[in-house]
């Protein structure tokens, strides 16, 4: 399932177009953040950057949930996981603690490398991801943080757990299930009142709970599409059309979370495993979404403090953009690539295509 993209063998489909458009959407509510200005949050469930994982979270969960089905085999679905995420993921960890905070901080390279933030920031490297090393970019609206965006991968590899100990118990044999366990959670929690508060207050949750629990349900969401196997396109554009009119129905009956929860995956996973020109050649120089969404975060806040407000804000985003995909770029060609070379092969032949797509916050193979 882990394929190495080349020009025989890349998919055929449209996973490359959104998983980019989802890390450039994470890349451009962050561009707002860190220039000290709101995120822009069409219809007021999430922000640019939100909706931007909740599709990752989506497509995510489906294919994912492909790849076991395929080979259900713990080590080697473990190690295609690993070997997907963790050779980019602790690439870029390395390069904000060895390269960009060196270069930023105002301490000695002995009292930066034995400081307490240094060797905490290391544990991002088994994913217990922190936030902060010692060093700030000064003037900056958030002056600490030096990725932001990395969170959600320890989030992403717990959905990936879960899913693992459902293939196993057999839940994945029983083709309604599942999907009918999530259709149950999300009348509950965005049908019978419009966002769970009640259950939020229960659990004692913060904004971030409520936010690991939600995509978790995109996630979810995935999985349940790829158990409901809608097979032939006709069948899955009518299911797409009945999903969007639940929405629709949900959206006017104010439960617009409930609505974007039934609408969006379906019609985002329908649309990725089309061809459609222009789309399906999105991936021609590599899977770059990951590197996208893992460089970003610090190349915008080098970026916007060097440039301390002297340079329009259209200019700022199209060079955080520029280097952040030449990062992308190297990271893919250099890193990813390569490990996925790796990966364990089953000794049977896949019941289903091969396809090369990102999680939330990563790419799965």
């Amino acid at each position: 399932m882990c394929n190495v993209q080349t020009p025989a063998s890349h998919p055929v489909n449209n996973f490359d177009a959104l998983r980019l458009v989802g890390a450039f959407l994470v890349m451009g509510s962050h561009q707002y953040a860190l220039t000290g200005h709101p995120e822009p949050a069409p219809w007021g469930l999430y922000s640019l950057g939100g909706i931007g994982v909740s599709l990752f979270f989506a497509i995510s969960g489906f294919l994912v949930a492909r790849s076991w089905q395929a080979d259900p085999n713990l080590w080697r679905f473990a190690m295609r996981r690993l070997l997907r995420i963790w050779p980019g993921f602790a690439a870029a960890i390395a390069a904000a603690a060895l390269l960009l905070g060196p270069a930023m901080t105002q301490l000695s390279l002995h009292d930066y490398f034995h400081a307490r933030e240094f060797r905490h920031y290391l544990k991002g490297l088994y994913f217990d991801v922190q936030g902060v090393l010692p060093f700030v970019f000064d003037g900056n609206a958030l002056p600490s943080h030096v990725n932001g965006s990395l969170w959600t991968i320890p989030v992403e590899l717990k959905c990936y757990v879960g899913l693992t100990i459902a293939g196993l118990v057999g839940l994945f044999r029983a083709r309604y299930l599942l999907p009918a366990i999530w259709i149950a959670i999300v009348v509950v929690y965005a049908g019978w009142e419009p966002r769970g508060a009640s259950i939020e207050q229960a659990m004692g949750w913060d904004i971030w709970k409520r936010l690991i629990f939600e995509y978790s349900l995109f996630f979810a969401a995935g999985t349940s599409y790829h158990l409901l196997d809608f097979g032939a396109t006709q069948r899955r554009w009518k299911a797409t059309a009945a999903s969007l009119v639940v929405g629709a129905i949900a959206w006017a009956c104010s439960r617009e979370f409930f609505a974007f929860l039934v609408a969006m995956p379906i019609t985002m996973l329908s649309i990725g495993l089309a061809s459609w020109p222009v789309l399906r050649s999105a991936g021609r120089w590599g899977d770059l979404s990951f590197g996208v969404y893992i460089y970003a975060f610090p190349v915008q806040q080098t970026l916007v403090w060097l440039a301390k407000g002297r340079v329009h804000w259209t200019v700022l985003a199209a060079a955080c953009a520029a280097v952040t995909i030449m990062l992308a770029l190297l990271s893919w060609h250099l890193i990813e690539k390569r490990a996925l070379q790796l990966k364990p092969r089953s000794s049977k032949r896949p019941s289903a295509p091969p396809m090369t797509v990102p999680g939330a916050a990563g790419t799965v193979a």
